[in-house]
C-alpha cells in the first residue's frame, strides 16, 4: 500500500513523553512539582522550556506567530500530513487546552501512514523536531490559542504537504 493511501483508523492515546520522543519532545507546563526559579528581582518565577530549536543554516529568519485553533470532536478525519525538513517547530499553548496531535514516521521521503499514532495532549508544549511529519493540531473541546515557533527560508522549503488519498479517522 503506498504510503499516503490507508483506510484506516487510529486510537488516539494519552501522550507520553516516551512515545512521543521518535518524533520531537512534550515539555509539560506547570507541572506538578516544579516552582520554577526566580527571576526579576523575585516577581517572576521562570520555567524551563524549550532549550533546542535546531534548523538548517538555510532556515535563517526566526518566526513567531500566534495560532487560533477551532475546536473539533472525535472522531477526526485526517487528511494530510506536513513536515517542516529545515527547522524544528515548537507550539506553546497560551491557555488550557486539549490537542489533538498526528505524527508518522518516515518512508523514503513520505509519511507513513500506516505506522502513524494520534495522541491527546494537555498541559505541554508540542516540539517537533526537524523532518517529522505530522497533521496541523486539532484543538478539542474548545479553541486553541498558541504560539508557534520555527525558523524559515522564505520559499517552498519550509513546508512539505502529503494530501491522503483516503482520510485517515482518529477515534
Amino acid at each position: 500500500m503506498p504510503p499516503d493511501r490507508a483506510p484506516m483508523t487510529i486510537v488516539a492515546e494519552a501522550a507520553t513523553m516516551a512515545a512521543f520522543a521518535p518524533y520531537g519532545a512534550l515539555l509539560p507546563i506547570g507541572s506538578p512539582g516544579d516552582a520554577g526559579r526566580a527571576v526579576n528581582q523575585g516577581r517572576a518565577r521562570r520555567h524551563p522550556g524549550l532549550r533546542d530549536l535546531s534548523h538548517d543554516a538555510a532556515a535563517s529568519r526566526p518566526v513567531l506567530d500566534l495560532y487560533r485553533i477551532e475546536p473539533s470532536t472525535l472522531p477526526f478525519a485526517l487528511v494530510c500530513f506536513e513536515r517542516h525538513p529545515l527547522t524544528a517547530q515548537a507550539f506553546v499553548p497560551l491557555e488550557d487546552v486539549r490537542l489533538l496531535v498526528a505524527v508518522a514516521p518516515d518512508d523514503n521521503g513520505r509519511p507513513d501512514i500506516g505506522r502513524a499514532r494520534a495522541f491527546i495532549v494537555e498541559r505541554a508544549i508540542v516540539h517537533y523536531r526537524a523532518g517529522a511529519w505530522h497533521a496541523p493540531l486539532v484543538a478539542l473541546d474548545a479553541p486553541a490559542r498558541l504560539a508557534m515557533l520555527m525558523w524559515e527560508t522564505g520559499d517552498a522549503r519550509d513546508c512539505e504537504e502529503v494530501f491522503l488519498t483516503e482520510p485517515v479517522t482518529v477515534i
